[in-house]
């Protein structure tokens, strides 16, 4: 368990009078960070992103909220810069995470502002509380830790806590900002074309699996979302891609998305960030001096830390200790960096300098700006992380990375085994029925020293190994009671380009 010690001197509070409404955010005190100011102008998306990340701290939807983890709520993370202010949090299922980023130019700072990274009281009475803010009210934002004296029976005396949060809590956190620097697809699309597949949703509910959304890229046409198991394509206008070849990403969790729905009717644009099939999604919707940022799991079952594929695309080669202290301070005297800037400061490849700012990612001393592409200093917790215990080596996993890197691997067979149910579907026109395709991908290979065609997985349609063979002695000994063996994920991960995201249904002919 990884303690996080906060202390409050009161609760937050958000004060509303005629002409004035003071939203007061109670810091940590052990980790103090003061911004005093006027929110000049844009008060409703202000308004709007704040309700959002709420939400996904408080959603009582059944995607988001659990009894299993209820108690380890993390508070809201809060970031001074001298150009930007970010709010983070998580939800409690840890499957959603929230961003909000404000310019500074939203504000207008009163008194001496204090940068740095803290904690803030977020109940989900203040949550509730801020569908009170009026743009036509001056509206000051105050984040310290010495509290506040207010009129609200809200208000009460200091207390202090430690929250235990799990490791793979913790993991969950800093992998993702891993995950928000990985390589994948980048689609900017209108509000518009975002909502309508949402409003789609809302009155159609599929009791059916596969329940997933697809990312197709045509050449030569614009971008469509497709919603299984209706097949259902929106077109995303103007959506530019440089795909010379059929290319369909796959992900789950599409319900999460009704996150967005209230921002979409004042937001400029959307930049969805995808990173593969199965893989996390980012969905920036930008508005005016105001960015949120909604970053998604591949499934809603599956947790930041939750083993499969995810974790093999986040790297864990040591680095310099001595390069990885100099990039920090370099990060913590400019704020910002990227790739380039430490290549240029720290005279390293752009390779070693990708490696390092990974590596502060997963240490909790940096994030990554998705909107700026950059990295930013931020500490986010208290206590340094003790890195060897946090992320515990994997031999199975770096065997498979090892026989992959060597060109070891070879996929012999790639085969689909289907299996078709016809269902009533219903749909905002009617009742359909529809011929539901179910596949299964068979995987035939070799890795390493085994023998020719020795490995097979079977893969289901939500790219997990339900099934598996090998010749090697870890499987002979505990079959796949102690999950894939090395060679197993090597021909994973060897054969993810083979496996390819097909249309779930078809017109029925009867």
């Amino acid at each position: 368990m990884f303690p996080v010690f906060i202390d409050y001197a009161t609760p937050s509070s958000f004060e509303s009078e005629r002409d004035r409404q003071l939203l007061g955010l109670t810091a940590n005190r052990r980790r103090p960070v003061r911004f005093h100011a006027r929110v000049a102008r844009e008060i409703f998306p202000f308004r709007l992103a704040l309700q959002a990340l709420g939400e996904v701290v408080w959603s009582d939807d059944s995607w988001l909220a659990s009894e299993d983890y209820q108690h380890w709520i993390l508070d809201p993370v809060i970031t001074v810069h001298p150009d930007r202010v970010f709010f983070e949090a998580f939800s409690q299922d840890q499957s959603a995470y929230g961003l909000v980023i404000a310019d500074r130019d939203l504000f207008e700072t009163d008194g001496e502002v204090q940068t740095g990274t803290t904690n803030v009281d977020f109940t989900g009475w203040l949550w509730a509380a801020l569908a009170e803010m009026r743009s036509s009210r001056e509206t000051w934002l105050r984040v310290e830790p010495a509290g506040f004296e207010v009129k609200t029976t809200a208000a009460g005396g200091r207390f202090e806590a430690k929250v235990e949060l799990p490791d793979h809590w913790v993991r969950g956190f800093l992998q993702l900002q891993a995950a928000m620097a990985l390589p994948g697809t980048r689609v900017r699309c209108r509000p518009v074309d975002l909502l309508a597949p949402i409003r789609y949703l809302r009155y159609t509910k599929a009791k059916v699996s596969p329940r997933a959304m697809r990312y197709e890229f045509p050449p030569g046409e614009e971008a469509r979302l497709v919603l299984e198991p209706f097949e259902e394509a929106f077109p995303l206008r103007d959506a530019e891609h440089n795909y010379e070849e059929f290319r369909a990403i796959r992900t789950w969790g599409r319900r999460r998305l009704r996150l967005l729905e209230p921002l979409l009717p004042y937001a400029d644009d959307i930049e969805i960030y995808l990173k593969g099939r199965a893989l996390p999604s980012f969905y920036a919707v930008r508005m005016p001096g105001l960015t949120f940022v909604l970053g998604l799991s591949g499934w809603t079952s599956q947790r930041w830390t939750g083993t499969g594929s995810f974790d093999l695309l986040v790297s864990s080669e040591p680095v310099d200790e001595v390069l990885l202290e100099r990039a920090l301070q370099q990060l913590g005297e400019q704020y910002t960096a990227d790739e380039n800037q430490l290549v240029e400061s720290l005279g390293c490849d752009k390779p070693t300098a990708s490696r390092l700012l990974a590596a502060l990612c997963r240490r909790g001393l940096a994030i990554y700006d998705v909107q700026a592409r950059s990295y930013r200093h931020r500490e986010l917790f208290e206590a340094p992380i003790d890195e060897d215990e946090l992320y515990p080596p994997d031999p199975r996993r770096e065997a498979a990375d090892q026989l992959i890197a060597d060109d070891r691997v070879r996929v012999d067979d790639c085969s689909i085994r289907e299996t078709r149910k016809q269902q009533r579907l219903k749909t905002p026109e009617g009742k359909v029925t529809r011929e539901v395709i179910y596949r299964d991908w068979v995987v035939n290979g070799t890795a390493g020293d085994l023998p020719e065609r020795s490995t097979e997985i079977v893969v289901n349609d939500t790219g997990r190994i339900i099934f598996g063979t090998c010749a090697c002695p870890f499987f002979q000994e505990n079959l796949m009671n102690q999950g894939p063996c090395e060679h197993m994920l090597a021909l994973f991960e060897a054969s993810s380009e083979q496996r390819k995201d097909l249309p779930s249904s078809v017109n029925s002919q009867s």
